[in-house]
């Protein structure tokens, strides 16, 4: 008997015994196949691309996960006590594996089959999330246990915490504690009440099922779970405990990301820029990106160019309603607001439905009941038949109340830039990005019209003339620019104005004189002198409507051009990012930029400059310039500077005047039909131009002056606000001489009206002019062979 039961006992111990050897070595197998937990150092957690603003302002994140990691210093102390209390209460006590949870897990496993009670400390749930699946099984959950003894040794309690408050999913694409509270609160971590705390701390056990989005009743039961604990570990008190109670679920909703300005087409040109370089890594990596944005500015154009557009759309006339909505729609208040969240609203307008037009009574998408004033809107239809109740249209919020208004049919772009570094400082693409994604910007390649008159008056300084040679404003009859139409061109005013001296007919935007000054120069060295401003050669057409402005540009194009002229005569291609950083904050690209574009030129050995096409003018180019060298002489720079600002002081710019500045200069620009409206203007600090057209084009039945330069000016505004005059210092080689305003030729010393003009030294007149000066030109100082 004794044997046998001996027997039994050696067998029992030999079988524990190859038991215990197996396992160790099951564990010493496992252990050996598994990661470093050092390793977790250099996991990069996927973080969105963000893109910021010069002063650092959100301008837009792009991702599919939502993550802002943050220093365990810098979580507040109650939200860790929420955390601990509800996933690990003895976490600063274990060394990675609480035995007494897995302990009770084993238990309830038995008991009941249920697999929920997982018994991870948050150490382990550390180790799964950075390195295993969430897989339930026996050997994963062995996994987890030596993961965690590593994890333990490698780092400090509180790095843990940061790790698993960085890492762990939240639902509604928030991943980590910060990007939680932004999602569900739209609030930082410091700014959460107690009740919102206990709230994210109890989500990472069923994200998607409990958040108080999804499933409010799921999620009050696990708040106020979280809270019992809480209390039950004395880490918040009574009274604290019953307020939180109180509180309800429903104040948490979906939060976009919080951005600190409206910059949707500048968002989108950098992703597009950046997406060539980094590829899917943009949106995953960490990347941050600051801009050369001025958020002040920006915010600035983009109110510029909706009140634009919505005065331009006032002024001709109701298009009539977004759509109406049935009797049955409207026999409840209800049904109408379900059926209004279905329109989308853009820019500051509101949509609504007009319920009684009688009384002009209009409801809103959140219920409010506003009535309307027809003597406030210029819009109001003079017919009354042209609204009525069950009418579903847009509305403006003023400072008269709300107003009857209409999405504009036409679309506007405005650019801004520091012309002396290239800088883009605002730039807006359309009336809402939402509206339309078409950068206008960048994208829309339209015809300039008088706004390029300029340029060709440059090369006529250039070529040796000056502003008091006299063209004539005649007739001109071409038949080179279609070749089954005669051309023949006309000034707006449909007048001819005879011999006019070239400081007055930019001044007064004459056509036929533009056109006859193209012919005098040459077509062929007025093109070679325009590429200097950076226009495209192909696009340059190679006949003399060029003069009025018939090839065609963007506004950055434009924009870039006239910076030459704000700052003395140096060629400087505009930029928007100023630095990229990685996850770990390193900079990997930076753009360097001192005055006049010397050094224009990305720092990073490695890194491959984008090439202008796919950049969209994203990145400071190379400079194109030697040694720093203007590209146009600075005497014909000053002296068109001085013609421009008399286009503001007597021409087609004379709205400009209302900013009661003396260093502003600009031109308008209408091009044939009216299809397209620009102005573009500058001093020494800023040059910004405003477009408007439409996207099929089509005639805006106004002019530059009327629909394009009073966007400029409201934006400009503000971008010159409490900054003193910064006029052009004259440089030497000019000479200022009294003229005779109708020949050009010097003044008599007894004449009243003589006016002050500027010449390159060599071009002055020499003839002084009598009282019977018939009209004759005054040729330029080189004769036409020397020129052509």
């Amino acid at each position: 008997m004794f044997s046998i039961v001996g027997f039994f006992l050696r067998f029992v111990i030999r079988l524990a015994a190859i038991g215990v050897v197996g396992l160790a070595l099951v564990l010493i197998y496992l252990d050996a196949s598994l990661p470093n937990a050092a390793e977790i150092r250099e996991v990069k957690l996927q973080i969105p691309l963000k893109i910021y603003s010069a002063e650092d302002k959100l301008i837009a994140e792009f991702g599919e996960m939502r993550r802002t990691p943050v220093a365990f210093k810098d979580v507040p102390p109650i939200l860790v006590k929420a955390v601990l209390a509800t996933e690990d209460a003895r976490f600063y006590e274990h060394s990675g594996v609480d035995f007494k949870s897995l302990g009770r897990a084993a238990v309830a496993v038995v008991s009941s089959g249920n697999k929920s009670q997982g018994g991870s400390t948050i150490t382990m749930q550390v180790a799964r999330n950075y390195f295993l699946t969430r897989q339930k099984t026996f050997l994963r959950k062995v996994n987890e246990i030596l993961l965690a003894w590593r994890i333990e040794k490698e780092f400090t309690k509180d790095e843990i915490l940061e790790l698993y408050l960085n890492k762990i999913y939240f639902g509604k694409r928030a991943y980590g504690i910060a990007a939680a509270a932004e999602v569900y609160y739209g609030k930082k971590i410091n700014e959460l009440s107690l009740a919102q705390m206990a709230m994210l701390a109890g989500l990472p056990q069923a994200p998607s099922v409990i958040n108080p989005i999804n499933n409010t009743e799921a999620a009050f039961k696990r708040r106020n779970h979280v809270l019992d604990r809480m209390l039950h570990y004395g880490f918040i008190t009574p009274s604290s405990y019953y307020d939180a109670q109180k509180t309800p679920v429903d104040e948490a909703t979906y939060h976009v990301t919080a951005r600190d300005m409206n910059a949707d087409y500048v968002a989108e040109m950098v992703r597009m820029a950046l997406y060539s370089q980094f590829g899917d890594a943009l949106y995953s990596s960490g990347y941050s990106v600051k801009t050369t944005i001025h958020s002040d500015l920006q915010q600035a154009g983009v109110k510029a160019v909706q009140t634009g557009l919505l005065a331009y759309d006032k002024r001709h006339g109701y298009r009539g309603p977004v759509t109406e909505f049935s009797p049955e729609t409207l026999a409840s208040n209800d049904d109408i607001e379900e059926a209004l969240a279905d329109i989308p609203e853009y820019g500051s307008l509101e949509v609504a439905c007009l319920v009684d037009i009688k009384k002009n009574q209009a409801l809103l998408k959140d219920g409010s009941h506003v009535t309307l004033d027809p003597s406030k809107s210029s819009l109001w239809p003079k017919k009354d038949a042209l609204l009525k109740t069950g009418d579903v249209v847009y509305l403006e919020h003023t400072s008269d109340g709300y107003i009857l208004s209409q999405l504009p049919a036409a679309s506007s772009a405005l650019v801004s830039m520091d012309p002396n570094n290239g800088q883009i400082l605002a730039l807006v693409g359309g009336f809402d990005f939402g509206m339309s994604k078409f950068n206008r910007a960048i994208q829309a390649t339209r015809q300039p019209g008088s706004s390029f008159k300029p340029f060709v008056y440059a090369a006529a300084l250039d070529s040796g003339f000056s502003p008091a040679s006299i063209i004539n404003d005649a007739p001109v009859m071409l038949d080179n620019i279609d070749p089954n139409n005669e051309w023949r061109p006309q000034n707006v005013t449909r007048e001819f104005y005879g011999p006019t001296r070239l400081r007055e007919a930019l001044v007064h935007s004459r056509n036929l004189v533009s056109i006859r000054l193209l012919q005098a120069v040459g077509i062929r060295r007025a093109i070679r002198f325009l590429e200097k401003f950076g226009f495209q050669h192909e696009k340059l057409v190679p006949n003399l409507s060029l003069a009025l402005g018939t090839n065609v540009v963007t506004p950055l194009e434009l924009t870039s051009a006239y910076s030459i002229f704000a700052n003395g005569g140096y060629k400087i291609l505009p930029y928007i990012i100023e630095e990229v950083r990685d996850g770990t904050g390193a900079v990997v690209l930076k753009t360097k930029v001192s005055p006049l574009c010397e050094t224009c030129t990305p720092p990073n050995p490695g890194f491959k400059p984008l090439e202008e096409e796919d950049a969209m003018f994203i990145l400071a180019p190379e400079n194109e310039t030697d040694s720093g060298m203007p590209v146009i002489s600075p005497q014909v720079v000053y002296i068109m500077n001085t013609m421009l600002q008399d286009v503001i002081k007597e021409g087609t710019g004379k709205k400009a005047l209302a900013l009661n500045r003396k260093d502003l200069a600009g031109k308008t620009g209408t091009t044939n039909d009216q299809m397209d409206a620009w102005f573009a203007g500058f001093n020494g600090d800023v040059v910004t131009t405003a477009w408007v057209g439409f996207d099929e084009p089509k005639s805006l039945d106004e002019y530059g002056a009327d629909a394009a330069l009073p966007i400029w000016i409201d934006f400009m505004q503000v971008a010159l606000a409490n900054k003193p005059d910064h006029a052009m210092i004259e440089p030497p080689g000019l000479i200022a001489e009294k003229i005779d305003p109708e020949t050009g030729l010097l003044a008599r010393k007894d004449q009243r009206n003589a006016k002050l003009e500027y010449f390159i030294s060599g071009t002055e007149p020499t003839s002084v002019a009598t009282t019977n000066n018939a009209w004759r030109n005054n040729p330029p100082a080189q004769s036409a062979e020397g020129l052509f």
